[in-house]
């Protein structure tokens, strides 16, 4: 190939490249009418300082990288908006006479990042400006404490010699992981020929208590637990929600023909995750405050007519979450 024809190669892919690039604009342009004309530069033109900020515990500490549910820390922010006066330059830039305007307006929050839910944090009690209360309140393998601060200034423009108002801001993350001390709140729902049902769950109350022991309230409700009123909530309050949830035959309990065959359906709950290897439910007896089974395991069929009752025989369920807590609940089985 010839000078000639390389000159002339490269001017139609210059040419080319010109039309593309005024056709990619003419169509920016018909998108976003209101932006022709517009140079928006890589930095905002009004001065906003952000300043470093640290956030520790209140006796200096650095906040534990693993927290606990429901424990709530007092927590410290360190960082020069809480100064008596403004920086008086920023980025190398003067910001002659600043002062302050306004107090400054702090946020905290929590964040689940495996729910993607975040929970401001809030004092029932005084607090100075720069502390909050922080308490976790659910469990979570991937968490963290945010602070943002944001406090207005003012300060003589060196252009114009007039005020000009802007905002100073601080703002900081700690990641954090939170330990389950909560135990699972399972139950069972429990159907029989003809079609009628009973089903007890469990629901921590109050929420969040600490220090432990967790309580919990048991709830039943069905035909085969108040046959003149199926619909009626029956409450067994006040139960210590762990591993010996025995509730009172004259409180509450499941009634059953003797020749019934049991369906049974797990209703697995917890506050995080459960362990569902150590998953157990069924029908037993009490020895030691452990449940002993008297029918097959995690079975969802249950024939009392193949079984040997005892006594005095119970619907358990024994839930066990991945931190290790454990629930065992028992709800009497009169048999008619």
């Amino acid at each position: 190939m010839n000078t000639r024809s390389i000159l002339l190669f490269i001017a139609i892919i210059v040419g080319l490249s010109v039309s593309v690039l005024a056709q990619d604009s003419a169509d920016a342009n018909k998108e976003t009418p209101w932006l022709e004309g517009v140079t928006i530069g890589p930095h905002p033109e009004e001065l906003s300082p952000v300043l470093p900020l640290k956030i520790y515990m209140e006796n200096g500490e650095a906040i534990p990288a693993t927290l606990t549910e429901d424990v709530a820390i007092t927590l410290v922010a360190d960082t020069a908006i809480f100064d008596p006066e403004p920086p008086s330059e920023y980025n190398g830039t003067e910001l002659p006479d600043a002062k302050w305007t306004r107090n400054a307006a702090v946020s905290w929050f929590f964040i689940d990042w495996e729910k993607n839910k975040n929970v401001a944090a809030s004092a029932t009690h005084q607090l100075a400006l720069n502390q909050m209360v922080v308490t976790p309140l659910n469990p979570t393998g991937k968490g963290a404490i945010t602070c943002h601060i944001g406090r207005k200034m003012r300060y003589t423009s060196p252009e114009t010699g007039k005020n000009k108002g802007t905002f100073a801001n601080s703002s900081v993350a700690q990641d954090v992981r939170v330990l389950d001390i909560t135990p699972p709140t399972c139950g069972l729902e429990i159907t029989v020929q003809g079609g009628r049902s009973g089903t007890f769950w469990v629901a921590e109350n109050p929420p969040n208590k600490y220090p432990l022991p967790k309580l919990a309230d048991v709830y039943f409700s069905g035909a085969l637990v108040k046959e003149a009123d199926p619909a009626a909530i029956i409450t067994v309050p006040g139960l210590e929600l762990g591993a010996n949830m025995v509730v009172p035959q004259e409180m509450a309990a499941v009634y059953v023909p003797a020749d019934a065959v049991l369906n049974i359906k797990l209703n697995g709950e917890d506050n995080y995750k459960l362990d569902n290897a150590k998953l157990k439910y069924g029908i037993c007896k009490i020895a030691s405050g452990e449940p002993v089974p008297i029918s097959p395991l995690n079975a969802s069929e249950v024939a009392l007519a193949d079984l040997t009752l005892p006594e005095n025989p119970y619907l358990f369920v024994d839930a066990t979450d991945v931190a290790g807590n454990r629930q065992v609940l028992f709800v009497p089985l009169i048999v008619k």
